[in-house]
């Protein structure tokens, strides 16, 4: 990490969404806040022009990506192995080379989320985890993964803190669109806590 601060501007940006699926509904701690915010991201991506890549874990057994998220608005691909940085996906950062920031929703925040981040790290890439956008089956297990995530130089932010970063002022063309989906209700009681 090169600084202390680190700024996110939509042109140094990629979003990652980790395996986000259907099997997962009933048994990560706040999923529907996790899906909230994977599909507050995936519209801003249209709009900030971020490419966005996800993953599906063992699909076969696992299921798709939940059908909130439109998945022909980023490209998908299978994993076996928890990091996200499997050969499909490091393909597709190096064809996005400029983009050295990494902004990052899904599940399980101490597992998938913690191992791609770490594997990121090392690659000399900026990450971002939205906490309103990443959950585990036990919030202790999430709670303890951001301390790890951090300590590893990992930036926590949220999605809506992250988009006004993006936006940088208000004369910003995409800001009532940006505006409007950060107004949207978020799923109750979510995920209000690290």
């Amino acid at each position: 990490m090169s600084s202390r601060w680190s700024k996110v501007t939509a042109e140094e940006c990629i979003f990652l969404i980790c395996d986000v699926q259907e099997r997962f509904r009933s048994v990560i701690y706040q999923y529907p806040s996790v899906i909230h915010a994977a599909k507050i991201l995936l519209e801003a991506a249209e709009l900030f022009k971020i490419p966005v890549i996800a993953t599906e874990q063992y699909p076969r057994a696992l299921g798709h990506t939940v059908e909130e998220l439109d998945c022909q608005k980023m490209k998908v691909y299978e994993k076996t192995v928890f990091s996200m940085m499997v050969p499909e996906v490091e393909k597709n950062l190096l064809e996005h080379s400029l983009r050295r920031t990494a902004v990052i929703v899904g599940i399980e925040t101490h597992v998938c989320v913690l191992q791609t981040t770490l594997d990121l790290l090392e690659k000399g890439y900026s990450v971002h985890i939205v906490t309103d956008g990443v959950s585990s089956q036990r919030a202790m297990d999430r709670s303890t993964a951001f301390r790890r995530l951090e300590q590893a130089g990992a930036w926590l932010t949220t999605y809506e803190s992250l988009l006004f970063q993006l936006l940088r002022s208000k004369d910003h063309p995409a800001f009532k669109q940006i505006s409007e989906l950060c107004k949207r209700p978020r799923p109750d009681p979510g995920l209000n806590t690290l």
